[in-house]
This record gives C-alpha cells, structure tokens and sequence, in this order.
C-alpha cells in the first residue's frame, strides 16, 4: 500500500513540475509576442525598400524584360527547431522540403540545402538530404537577425561558386488556431518580372518623383539583397512565433494533465490519511478496551 510519505513526496514533485510547466508556458507567451512585433515592423521597412525600388524602377534604369542566366540551380533555406517540445513542427517543414527537393529534380533542378535547427537538419539527412550548412537556431529577435547575415553571406559564397539562379525558402507558420502551424514555401529571388512591373506601375503619392544617388544597378542590386533579408527575417520570425505557439499548446495541455494528476493524488492522500486516522483510533480503541478487560478481570 502507499504510504502517506509518498504520496507526499509525490504531490511535492508534480508541483514542481506544474511550476516548471507554468514558466515555460510564460516565456513561450512572451516569444511569440516578440516575434510577432518583429514581423510587423519588418513589414513596416519592407514597405520603405519597396518604395525605394518603385523609385529605381520608375526612371527606367533598369530593364524589367532583362534576361536571366538559368543554371537551374537552387538554394533551399529550411527553417526547423533546435528544441522539442513542440509536437510535429519539424516534420512537418522537413516533409514540406523534400516534397520540394523531389519536384524540382524531376525538372532536373539540383538543390543546395541550408537548415536552421538541428532537429529539422536531421530529419533532412535521415531521408537522404543532408544540408550543406547548419546554423543554430537563434533565441531573441537580434539573434535572429544575426542568424540571416551569416546566411546571407553564405548565400553570396554559393553564388559565386555555383551560380545559382534562385533562393527559396520553407518555414512554418502560426495559424488562426494559435496551437497549430501551417508549412509555406517562398521564392524569395528572383523576383518574377511580373512583380517588378507592378511595382514600378504604383502611383506615386506626390506629383515629384524623388531622385537617388549611385549606379541604378547598383543601388537596385543593394535593395533586392535588402529585400532578400527581410522575406529571411519574416520567415524566420514566422517559423519562431509557430514554434513557440505550438509549444505553448504542448505546455498548456500538460498544465491541464498535472491539475487532473494533482486532484487525483490529493484525494488518495485525503483518503489513505483518512484510513490512517481511523485504524489509529481503532488501536487506541482496542488498547483502551483491553485494559479495562483486565483492570476488570483483577478487581473480580
């Protein structure tokens, strides 16, 4: 039978761990209210850089129907989790980019692959698909942005050595539910001539088009790059904002499980102690009954 001291000991634990659950519960709050402020002043700056690409594009220095040089030869950004506790989130993408990987050899389109995450890296290489860079996955907003500048750079080191012709990236994301993610896939370069065109055909909001100093191609060359940063950064923000929400609902879910452990226990120790009390008395009850038996049986 259990003893009341375990039992003790037991509750003491699982009020432990109810703390411990509670503090995780709030951190992961506080991150995805972090990465979410995040991505909405980076939409606040993409508009800025889009708008100083209008500028370029509008003095029509730069040619929208320029052909590309086609090496069909991707750069393939996967956003995953260094961390558990966060159900199927890194399944989820690593699924998400070998569907990718294997549409886009059918079209004989060879794909370098760059993981953030060692978990998600992993689940990469198990299936045969081991990444040719891996970076920590970062813990605060500036880490993140951190993160995207080494990737960048690596970026412009296999453009220079492999030429590739484009850059796309996989990342989950928060949905309406909060205790699920959804995957999503971006092209991020390069922009789709389409896109350029209805960039440039925006209406300006002031009758004086702003002028620009440097080399057009240059400066146009300096913002997609900037460009590039952003739509990384969202992404990653994205794919951190969904980590911790479906943490938080991993967490939450265990808060409910230990409330209905604790009820349970505390009413076993209520009872045991309960048992406890009463065969005590039942001792002292017999004990007191047996000396008067005696006491009795001597005075007769």
């Amino acid at each position: 039978m259990t003893s009341l001291e375990h039992l003790r000991h037991r509750i003491a634990s699982t009020q432990d761990l109810k703390s411990i659950v509670r503090v995780m519960k709030s951190l992961s709050a506080a991150s995805i209210s972090h990465y979410e402020q995040a991505a909405r002043r980076l939409g606040d700056y993409e508009t800025a850089v889009d708008e100083a690409m209008q500028v370029v594009l509008m003095n029509g220095a730069v040619p929208l129907d320029a052909p590309q040089a086609k090496t069909r030869h991707a750069a393939l950004v996967v956003m995953g989790s260094d961390r558990g506790l966060c159900g199927r989130f890194n399944e989820i993408v690593t699924d998400a980019a070998i569907a990718l990987i294997n549409h886009l050899a059918a079209s004989h389109e060879r794909v370098t692959l760059l993981a953030v995450g060692a978990r998600g890296a992993q689940r990469l290489e198990s299936a045969g698909h081991p990444p040719q860079a891996l970076f920590a996955q970062p813990g605060s907003v500036s880490g993140l942005a951190r993160t995207i500048e080494t990737i960048l750079l690596q970026l412009d080191a296999w453009q220079r050595e492999r030429a590739l012709d484009r850059v796309l990236v996989v990342y989950n994301a928060e949905t309406e539910r909060k205790d699920e993610s959804e995957v999503r896939h971006e092209t991020l370069l390069p922009m789709a001539p389409a896109d350029l065109a209805a960039l440039a055909g925006r209406d300006w909001p002031s009758r004086t088009r702003p002028l620009f100093d440097g080399e057009p191609g240059a400066v146009f060359e300096a913002l997609v790059r900037e460009r590039l940063f952003i739509a990384l950064m969202l992404a990653g923000a994205s794919s951190l904002a969904a980590e911790h929400a479906t943490r938080l609902a991993a967490m939450q879910a265990a808060d409910r499980n230990i409330d209905d452990k604790l009820e349970e226990m505390e009413g076993d120790f209520r009872r045991l102690r309960q048992e406890t009390i009463t065969e005590e008395l039942m001792d002292i009850v017999t004990a007191y009954e047996s000396a008067t038996g005696r006491r009795r049986h001597h005075t007769g």
